[in-house]
C-alpha cells in the first residue's frame, strides 16, 4: 500500500489538479452538499500547507509516545488509558507551546527542523471507548497525505485495527505506513513472527503487503534523554526518522499531496454517481407510476360511470310503474260499465285516482330515494378516490409532505362540498315531477270522465229519442230498419266517447311523464359525469403537481450526473498522469 519510488515527478499537474478542487467546490456548493464542500476547501488550502502525516493507532498502542521519542522531549501527554480527546497538530516553532485552535483541535509547535516540511498529526484511539474520538480521527483522515499506523507488538491486528485499516482502503485510499511499537518486549524471534504474521493478514484481509518499521518508542525518548547512542540505536527510532523525513523528498510529498484529493474525489464522485443514478431511477419509478395511476383513475372514471347508468334504468322504472298504475287505474274504473254501475262520482273518482295510481310506491318517494342513493354513491366514491390517491403517494410512490397536505386539504374541502351541490341540483330537478300535480291530474281525469259520462247519456239519449221518433212519426216514410239503423249509429258514437276520452287522457298523461322521466335522466346523467369529472380532474391536477415535482427533481439529478461524469473523467484522467490508474 506504501511505494516509494523515483519515478517521474508530477509537479506539471498540480495546476490541474487545483482546478479540479475548485470546479469541485463549485459543485458541491450548487448541490448544497456543505460537507463536501467544506472538505475540498480544506484540501484545496492543504495543498499549500507542510505535510501531514497522520499517526493513528489503538490507544495505549504507543501514538504520542512514538511522537515525544522522535521530538526527544515530552510534548504530548502519554499513558495507559485514553489520553488523548483530540486532534493535535504538531508543526514547527521556536519552543514547546500547545493551544486550542478549535473545537477538538490543537496547535503544538516544537523546535525540531524536520518538522518545517512535515506536520504530525496526533489522533485518538481508533478503539476508544469514547465513541467521539474515533469519529475525530476518522473524520480527519481526508487530510492527511501519509498514515502511521502504530500497532503494539504485545496485541498486532486487533479486529479493531483492521476495520479501521479497511476505512482507510475502501473510502479514502490512503497511504499507510506500518510502525510496530513495543518492540523491546519482543524478541527477534517474535518480531519475525509478528512482522510475517502483519504481513500476511494484511494481504490476506485487506489485500496490499504493508511496509512495516519496527521501534521501541520508550527506549528511543530515553535513549535522547540520556543521549545514549546504543539504546537509541537498538530502539531504531532512527531508521523511522530517516524513512520519514529523509527518503520522502520533495518530489514524493508533492505526490502524495496530489494523490490524496485526487483519491477522495475519486472515491466521493464515484460514490455520488452511483446514488445520482439509484434516485434518476426512483424519479423514472414515480414517473411512471404515477401515469399508471392516472390510467387507473381513467379507468375508475368509465367504471363509475358505467355503473350510475343503472339508477337511469331506476328513474324509468318508477314512471313505468307509473303508467302501468295508470292503465290498471284506467281499464279498471274508466269504462262505462263502472261508471254506470258503480255511478262513480267526482270525490270517488279522485280518492281512487290518488289512492291507485299515487297511493303506495308514491313516484316522489322513489326518486328521492334514488337522487339518495347516487350522492351516497357519489359522495362515497369522492372519498375513496382521494383515499386512494393518497395511499398511492405514501405506499407506492414514497410520501413527500407538500403532496401530502395537497391531497389532505383538497380531500376534506370537497368530500362534503360535492356531495351537498349534487344533492341540491338533483332534488331541485326531482320537483319537476311535481307538474303531474295530484290534485291537478285528478282534476283532469274526473273532467274527462264526467264529460265523457254525460256526453255518452246524451248521445245515447237523443239516439233513443231520434229512434222511438222516427218511428212513430216517420214510420209511414221511411222504413223501421233505417230509423233503428240510426239509432244504433249514434248509440255506437255514444259508447265511443268515454274511451276517447280515456284515451286521450291516458296520452297527455303519458306524454308528460316520459318528458319529466327523460328530462331528469338527462340532468341526472349530467350532474353525475360533472361531480365524477370535477373529483377525477381535481384528484389528476394534484397527482400531476406531484409528477411534476418528480420531473423537475428529475431533470435537476440528471444535470448533476452530467457534471460528476464530466468531473470524475477529469480525476480518472489526472489519476492515470499520476501513475495511480
Amino acid at each position: 500500500m506504501l511505494n516509494i519510488t523515483t519515478k517521474t515527478k508530477h509537479r506539471d499537474i498540480f495546476p490541474e489538479v487545483v482546478n479540479l478542487l475548485d470546479n469541485s467546490k463549485k459543485f458541491f456548493e450548487r448541490i448544497g452538499a456543505s460537507d463536501m464542500e467544506k472538505k475540498v476547501v480544506e484540501m484545496r488550502a492543504q495543498l499549500n500547507e507542510p505535510f501531514y502525516l497522520l499517526v493513528a493507532g489503538e490507544y495505549n498502542s504507543g501514538k504520542s509516545s512514538f511522537i515525544n521519542a522522535m521530538c526527544g522531549e515530552r510534548v504530548l501527554t502519554d499513558g495507559p488509558t485514553p489520553t488523548t480527546n483530540r486532534i493535535t497538530l504538531l508543526t514547527y516553532g521556536d519552543k514547546v507551546e500547545i493551544k486550542e485552535v478549535g473545537d477538538h483541535l490543537c496547535q503544538a509547535t516544537y523546535p525540531m527542523e524536520s518538522l518545517k516540511d512535515v506536520t504530525l498529526v496526533d489522533t485518538p484511539g481508533t478503539n476508544s471507548i469514547i465513541i467521539e474520538h474515533s469519529a475525530l480521527t476518522e473524520s480527519f483522515v481526508h487530510r492527511a497525505e501519509l498514515v502511521l499506523f502504530v500497532t503494539s507488538a504485545d496485541h498486532p491486528f486487533t479486529e479493531s485495527e483492521r476495520q479501521f485499516l479497511q476505512f482507510l482502503k475502501n473510502k479514502w485510499g490512503r497511504k499507510v505506513l506500518f510502525i510496530l511499537n513495543k518492540i523491546d518486549l519482543k524478541t527477534p524471534e517474535e518480531l519475525n513472527e509478528i512482522i510475517n504474521f502483519l504481513e500476511k493478514n494484511c494481504y490476506r484481509l485487506l489485500g496490499f503487503e504493508p511496509k512495516i518499521l519496527a521501534v521501541s518508542a520508550r527506549e528511543a525518548y530515553r535513549a535522547k534523554v540520556e543521549g545514549n547512542k546504543e539504546l537509541l540505536d537498538k530502539s531504531k527510532i532512527v531508521e523511522v526518522e530517516n524513512f520519514i523525513f529523509d527518503k520522502l523528498d520533495l518530489d514524493t510529498k508533492i505526490d502524495f499531496k496530489l494523490v490524496s484529493p485526487l483519491k477522495y474525489l475519486f472515491n466521493v464522485f464515484t460514490e455520488l454517481q452511483h446514488n445520482l443514478s439509484e434516485k434518476v431511477n426512483k424519479c423514472n419509478t414515480d414517473i411512471k407510476s404515477i401515469e399508471r395511476f392516472e390510467t387507473r383513475l381513467k379507468n375508475k372514471k368509465h367504471d363509475m360511470q358505467e355503473y350510475t347508468l343503472k339508477y337511469k334504468d331506476e328513474i324509468k322504472l318508477v314512471f313505468s310503474r307509473l303508467k302501468e298504475k295508470l292503465d290498471n287505474f284506467l281499464n279498471s274504473y274508466v269504462t262505462i260499465k263502472s261508471v254506470t254501475f258503480s255511478k262513480v262520482g267526482r270525490e270517488k273518482i279522485d280518492e281512487k285516482f290518488k289512492r291507485e295510481v299515487y297511493g303506495l310506491l308514491n313516484p316522489q318517494v322513489d326518486l328521492d330515494r334514488i337522487i339518495d342513493d347516487v350522492v351516497d354513491y357519489v359522495a362515497r366514491n369522492n372519498r375513496a378516490l382521494w383515499d386512494l390517491a393518497r395511499d398511492h403517494i405514501e405506499k407506492e410512490v414514497g410520501y413527500d409532505r407538500r403532496a401530502g397536505s395537497i391531497l389532505d386539504g383538497h380531500a376534506e374541502r370537497h368530500y362534503d362540498d360535492r356531495k351537498h351541490e349534487i344533492e341540491i341540483a338533483l332534488k331541485s330537478r326531482s320537483k319537476e315531477f311535481r307538474e303531474l300535480d295530484i290534485d291537478r291530474e285528478s282534476e283532469r281525469i274526473n273532467s274527462s270522465v264526467q264529460g265523457g259520462f254525460i256526453s255518452f247519456l246524451v248521445t245515447e239519449a237523443f239516439a233513443i229519442g231520434i229512434g222511438v221518433s222516427a218511428i212513430m212519426i216517420f214510420s209511414w216514410i221511411v222504413p223501421p230498419p233505417v230509423t233503428i239503423g240510426i239509432s244504433v249509429a249514434l248509440a255506437a258514437i255514444g259508447f265511443a266517447i268515454l274511451p276517447k276520452r280515456r284515451k286521450t287522457f291516458r296520452n297527455e298523461f303519458i306524454k308528460r311523464t316520459d318528458a319529466i322521466c327523460e328530462r331528469f335522466v338527462e340532468f341526472m346523467k349530467f350532474e353525475i359525469d360533472k361531480a365524477i369529472d370535477r373529483v377525477i380532474e381535481d384528484i389528476s391536477n394534484n397527482i400531476s403537481s406531484y409528477r411534476d415535482l418528480r420531473w423537475t427533481e428529475r431533470e435537476e439529478i440528471v444535470r448533476q450526473v452530467s457534471e460528476v461524469n464530466m468531473l470524475l473523467e477529469s480525476v480518472k484522467t489526472l489519476m492515470r498522469k499520476s501513475g495511480l490508474s
